[in-house]
């Protein structure tokens, strides 16, 4: 039979596993709002410019 406790003491994680939590956290990823609020920046600038 499988002693749980004797094998959860033997596991250790995987050091990639912990490099690509810290990657994945410490990097600032642009969703699809920060996108659209971009565009919409954009679009709004190239209007005014139109304009003058």
């Amino acid at each position: 039979m499988i002693n749980f406790e004797e094998e959860l003491s033997k596991f250790h994680p995987s050091v990639e596993i912990e490099d690509a939590e810290d990657a994945i956290y410490n990097t600032k990823v642009s969703d699809i709002t920060d996108i659209m609020l971009e565009m919409l920046e954009e679009a709004k600038n190239t209007n005014t410019k139109k304009t003058k």
